[in-house]
């Protein structure tokens, strides 16, 4: 029987080009054809005007306005009578004609189109049609001149407030926090589907859990089978014999439902698939996450045909909301979420292929993150994105796209409207085991309520009814939470349901706030303007400017608009409370110590906040860090810079939100308390040690106790009870001049003949952290290729101490570090490997010698570290 594969798609390879009309050319030009040749440039598809340009070299931010002026983009083709044209995604008005015929009318960017060229290519003799294939991008800001009801509040959010009306990312259309850089373009792919004799119109497949509250292992569900329920439609020419179901090694055959109306001849094929224990999808700080290939086969006609559904898990996630509480629990097992919300890789062009997202989601899950927020002022990612996050083990919580506006769910046209986006939506990311939560939107009820509005008016209809419905039919598995923050008295309560925290952050509060709050679940928090690395600085900065008050400097300082201070200004009070300077005076005097306190500090306060939201005892079960990656090069919320390399603060998070870590609180005059977590599957045994030290070299005490920490759990341990007699480990009690100026806890393995555990460590610092440099640390770096015998170009560095050495930064350039900016505590030994960030066997910076630097924030001076060129070369 022969075997043909589907479906017969693939990218509309043609060279496009791309040109710019004035609005004030209109409406003499309104199509393609009557744009003179020498106005249309190269063009970027998928993409969009701003990396058309950029490719071009002919960007500049801020230097144009996308939304001023109609964009057209066109290439010459031939398509397939019997095919049809497939657009997954055009920002934001847009139009699609060939030869100037209108084929398509779209005002929503986050809709996909398919237009079946039969309808409209007109028989010539020949099933292939040569033409222009043209695309027109109105403008924007000439669409929202047009009068419309204006909505019940205002927001700051962006300026021009009638843009509640179109479907369109807001990136780019907020002041303060967005370079000004609007989306306009084919940002997504545009395919060419040839049609065949069998065709899946429509796929409704889902996967549940029977029995999904018992498990015996982390890996298998106890008594339970994975069910696989198919509804799935097709469109056929000849008969349908069988339609069958594939998951993994197992199938099931559908059952053929008579003729359906509509679409003739089409047909419906629905069943239930039973795995019995399969292995569950995990998010990979708690376990491995188990995927199954899917496949639909249909026999007709004495063929086979194979269409690829892609992969699909089979956990239980569950949202605990008693008593205002808000806990994930995956396959029964309670989780602490901790990640980051999710900006655009390249902002430019929107790109959504594996290759742009894959780098930034890999230092996501490196980092310890099991959770990704795609936040409502962005976009809906690409199918790469749900894709790779399913593989990688992290949690997706997927806002719609609607944030801090009123939007006009009434009106019949926008209903239907975002009605269809939210269902072609949901469709699509159905059979993804890493969406978590769907949420309605962002800081909507919060807007509302903080504005005034009537406490009925805070959720409309939309939200409150029709989207929760439309999430059950296609994933009732998944939770619903109308709004991000809500869940309190008022939307923004801190200690009920979910909420915003910017108390350590924005709002200047003292660290302790942190507990204080009483939060249980944080969708957004810890935003900072994080400082890059100079190699980051120099890539923006022109000469003669500098960090701090110049222009060029502060564009890129995220701020909420209208505010008269900005998100430098918030590092600059934290900065000033760890290390007891005056940040001002410092800039003037001495920039490279303002920059080095400034990548630290902001990693300091994130990890001591994260380390009491994680605490034993603690009532906040998710935290997500407000950005993942900078939007632009500069010092922005991110804690991954524009380029792709992570800040100091990724470092200081990456150990804090580590599946098996250890954690120090600071409890007064109970002293100090030791907190170790193993999110992992397997239990831990292993010796903490504790270690307290005068100036930084003298030890005064020491203890060690032999512990078990349980697979997905959190133990605490009183400090006193390591140490033989009494310390003021905290030195709350203050009888006299401290006795100790730094406390280090570390796990270290119980048994040798055991796998080393992870390297594991917390540092307190009770009278401040000593950042001054001293003269000799006695700190040496040994620098060694990682595998001799192996064809890589990897390093290791071996580094010991005398003193202890504070925020120790690893500079090589072309190396990522797996760990970095991190003390060190006398006599300790630490290896860090340098992985070439080319990821290939040649150099990263295309030099035959590799240099760098080890430089330790309490030095004064850093130690040269590399591999001299040989002779040879």
């Amino acid at each position: 029987m022969a075997l043909v594969r589907h479906p017969y798609q693939q990218s509309l390879d043609a060279q496009w080009k791309f040109a710019e009309v004035a609005t004030n050319e209109l409406p003499a030009i309104e199509f393609a054809s009557q744009i003179a040749d020498h106005r249309w440039q190269t063009a970027q598809v998928p993409g969009t005007v701003a990396s058309s340009l950029h490719a071009l070299e002919r960007f500049t931010y801020g230097a144009q306005q996308f939304d001023d002026a109609d964009y057209w983009f066109r290439c010459q083709c031939d398509l397939p009578q019997a095919a049809a044209l497939c657009f997954d995604g055009l920002a934001s008005l847009s139009e699609v004609f060939w030869n100037d015929i209108l084929l398509l009318s779209s005002e929503n960017m986050f809709v996909q189109h398919r237009i079946d060229l039969s309808a409209h290519l007109a028989s010539t003799g020949s099933m292939i049609h040569s033409g222009i294939l043209s695309l027109r991008f109105r403008s924007l800001n000439a669409a929202l001149k047009i009068r419309r009801p204006r909505g019940r509040w205002r927001t700051r959010l962006v300026e021009q407030q009638q843009l509640r009306w179109v479907r369109t990312s807001l990136l780019g259309r907020m002041p303060g926090w967005s370079p000004p850089v609007a989306a306009v373009g084919p940002y997504r792919a545009i395919r060419v589907e040839t049609a065949n004799d069998i065709r899946i119109v429509d796929a409704d497949v889902r996967t549940r859990l029977d029995a999904s509250d018992v498990f015996h292992t982390p890996d298998v569900a106890a008594q339970s089978a994975g069910i696989v329920s198919a509804k799935i439609r097709i469109a056929a020419t000849t008969p349908i014999d069988q339609v069958i179901l594939h998951v993994g090694d197992t199938q099931c055959r559908l059952d053929i439902a008579d003729q359906l109306s509509g679409e003739s001849p089409a047909f419906m094929a629905g069943g239930d698939l039973r795995l019995a224990n399969p292995s569950l999808w995990w998010p990979h700080t708690h376990g491995q996450p188990a995927l199954y290939p899917a496949q639909i086969e249909i026999i007709s006609a004495g063929q086979r045909h194979l269409f690829d559904l892609g992969q699909l898990g089979f956990r239980s996630i569950q949202v605990r909301q008693e008593q205002d509480d808000f806990h994930l629990h995956v396959n029964g097992v309670p989780v602490f979420c901790r990640g980051a919300c999710w900006m655009p890789p390249d902002m430019l062009s929107l790109a959504g292929d594996e290759a742009s997202l894959r780098p930034t989601l890999l230092l996501a899950r490196d980092a310890g993150m099991n959770m990704i927020r795609v936040v409502g002022t962005m976009q809906y990612e690409s199918d790469n994105f749900y894709r790779l996050c399913d593989e990688l083990g992290i949690l997706v919580w997927q806002d719609f796209m609607f944030a801090n506006m009123d939007y006009p769910v009434d009106d019949p046209v926008f209903s239907a409207n975002i009605q269809h986006e939210a269902s072609q939506f949901l469709n699509r990311i159905q059979l993804s085991p890493c969406i978590a939560v769907l949420c309605g939107s962002s800081e909507i009820e919060q807007q509302a309520a903080m504005l005034g509005v009537s406490r009925d008016l805070w959720r409309n209809r939309f939200f409150a009814d029709s989207l929760p419905r439309l999430c059950a039919g296609f994933l009732p598995e998944t939770s619903y939470v109308p709004s991000s923050p809500s869940g309190g008295v008022m939307p923004f309560q801190l200690d009920a349901g979910v909420s915003h925290y910017f108390g350590v952050g924005a709002y200047l509060r003292p660290l302790d706030d942190a507990r204080r709050a009483g939060l249980r679940f944080t969708s957004e928090c810890l935003g900072f303007s994080n400082m890059p690395d100079d190699s980051t600085i120099e890539q923006f900065l022109q000469n003669g400017e500098a960090p701090g008050p110049h222009p060029s400097w502060k564009q890129r300082i995220p701020r909420d608009n209208g505010t008269s201070w900005d998100f430098e200004d918030v590092r600059d009070h934290y900065m000033a409370q760890l290390y007891q300077v005056d940040p001002a005076s410092l800039r003037y005097a001495d920039m490279p110590r303002y920059l080095a306190l400034s990548r630290v500090s902001t990693g300091e306060v994130m990890a001591q906040t994260l380390a009491e939201w994680r605490r034993a005892g603690s009532t906040c079960h998710g935290a997500l860090i407000w950005f993942l990656r900078d939007l632009w090069a500069g010092a922005g919320w991110g804690l991954i810079d524009a380029l792709g390399k992570p800040k100091a603060a990724y470092y200081y998070v990456r150990r804090a939100m580590a599946a098996l870590a250890v954690q120090i609180t600071d409890e007064g005059l109970n002293g100090l308390a030791i907190h170790v977590v193993n999110d992992g599957p397997a239990p831990v045994q292993a010796e903490l040690q504790l270690d307290l030290y005068r100036h930084g070299e003298t030890p005064i005490a020491h203890g060690v106790q032999a512990v078990t920490i349980n697979a997905h759990s959190t133990i605490q341990i009183r400090a006193d009870s390591l140490l033989e007699h009494f310390f003021d480990t905290a030195y709350a009690y203050r009888f006299g001049p401290p006795g100790h100026d730094v406390a280090v806890a570390r796990l270290r393995s119980a048994n040798a003949d055991t796998d080393e555990i992870p390297y594991c460590a917390a540092f307190h610092f009770p009278t401040g952290i000593k950042h001054h440099g001293e003269r000799d640390l006695g700190l040496q770096a040994q620098f060694e290729p990682a595998e001799p015998a192996s064809n890589t170009n990897d390093f290791v560095v071996y580094l010991t101490t005398r003193k202890l050495a504070v925020s120790i930064a690893i500079d090589v350039p072309g190396y990522l570090p797996d760990d970095n900016y991190f003390h060190l505590a006398p006599g300790a030994i630490r290896e860090i490997r340098l992985t070439s960030s080319s990821g290939s066997s040649t150099s990263a910076n295309g030099k035959k010698s590799v240099q760098g630097s080890v430089f330790a924030l309490n030095a004064i001076s850093p130690i040269k570290i590399g591999k001299p060129a040989s002779p040879s070369e």
